[in-house]
């Protein structure tokens, strides 16, 4: 034990604290400089959003997307400034990115193409915040653009993330954009009733609903099928791309009734048992 004292004495171990203190610092340093870097990088992001904004040449979409690469950017920034300062040099720190080209390569090959999908949905803007829309297959309403990922909120107010490059290489169907929308539903009507007499019913309903627009065209309704048991016709009216659902379901729920006052039927499926 007294060999053992005497190898390690206060003065080595104050040699040792002072030979490690300045490391420590510096990783503790480089970590505040982490944390707060990265506080710092999401306000700048938030004030690059509301001055892009303000500018009268760009809308919510664009401001966001410069928020996102603003963000981005600086948190590359700060990574760099604290792992310099935790004692790793930025030369080596290349050296060892470069001494794994070909992992780093082919990890970020899909993130570096989401990036450049997501500045060419910027230059061709198939879809703008608040637009509804339908992408890869997943519709809702477009919340946020960034440089990687574009964020759908369902109607059912399910949020959904599709990265840039499944949505700038997939079909694109954008409702909103024209500025108004079709209507069409389909109600069958029994093989007795006054076909002349549904397809009126139907005209003047549609043509009474406040949302619905005169242009391009007016309500328009016609036999499209003859089904086993119905005589389907077709409803059309134009609306505001805003007003799509609540037109939808009113004119289900005013046509049914209108059906009811003036005797005419909607038909449903009947099972027959036959006994053997």
């Amino acid at each position: 034990m007294d060999g053992l004292s005497d190898y390690i004495t206060p003065e080595k171990l104050s040699g040792y604290w002072e030979a490690i203190l300045p490391s420590i610092t510096n990783i503790v340093i480089g970590l505040l400089i982490l944390f707060v870097g990265m506080w710092f990088a999401k306000r700048i992001s938030g004030v690059v959003r509301k001055s892009a904004i303000k500018a009268p040449n760009i809308d919510d979409t664009l401001a966001n997307f410069l928020g996102s690469i603003a963000q981005y950017t600086l948190t590359v920034i700060v990574v760099v400034a604290a792992v310099t300062k935790m004692g790793i040099e930025a030369s080596s720190l290349v050296a060892m990115l470069g001494a794994a080209t070909l992992a780093i390569g082919l990890a970020l090959q899909g993130t570096l193409g989401n990036v450049a999908a997501g500045v060419m949905l910027m230059l061709f803007r198939p879809y703008k915040i608040g637009d509804y829309v339908s992408v890869t297959g997943e519709e809702g309403i477009v919340h946020d653009i960034n440089i990687f990922t574009t964020v759908l909120t369902s109607l059912d107010n399910i949020e959904i993330i599709i990265a840039n490059g499944e949505a700038w290489g997939s079909t694109i169907q954008n409702y909103t954009s024209m500025g108004v929308r079709r209507v069409d539903v389909d109600y069958g009507i029994h093989y007795d009733d006054d076909i002349d007499k549904a397809i009126k019913i139907m005209k003047e309903v549609t043509a009474s609903h406040p949302q619905v627009l005169t242009k391009p065209d007016g309500p328009w309704a016609k036999v499209v099928k003859l089904n086993d048991s119905s005589v389907d016709i077709q409803n059309r009216a134009w609306c505001k791309a805003d007003d799509y659902w609540d037109v939808m379901f009113d004119l289900n729920k005013m046509i049914k009734e209108a059906f009811d006052k003036n005797g005419i039927t909607i038909p449903y499926p009947h099972q027959v048992e036959i006994d053997g």
